[in-house]
């Protein structure tokens, strides 16, 4: 499902408060494929990690929802590219001794 930059901003918010409100536990990125992103850049364990992602309108509303919560609330993520790209999914995942990051 399709969501506003709002609506995801909530939810990850909500989901930041819910499994631990320290925002530099966490680490948030934009891809077309946000599970494989996780997976197999990250290293994110399936089952044993804490995870989400929301699909946005555009990879426009990505970069508004990452630059949000990068910089003012202090949430790890490496830069997004510049320009337009295929990416129109926010990923987030809560920082284990197992991911990169």
């Amino acid at each position: 499902m399709i969501l506003s930059v709002q609506q995801i901003k909530f939810e990850i918010y909500a989901y930041i408060k819910e499994f631990g409100a320290d925002f530099h536990d966490w680490y948030i990125g934009a891809a077309d494929d946000p599970k494989a992103a996780m997976l197999q850049q990250h290293g994110v364990d399936e089952k044993e990690d804490i995870w989400l992602y929301k699909q946005a309108v555009s990879f426009r509303a990505c970069q508004t929802i990452h630059s949000y919560f990068t910089e003012k609330l202090q949430v790890q993520g490496a830069p997004l590219p510049a320009g337009d790209t295929a990416a129109d999914c926010i990923y987030l995942y809560k920082k284990s001794a197992r991911t990169k990051p």
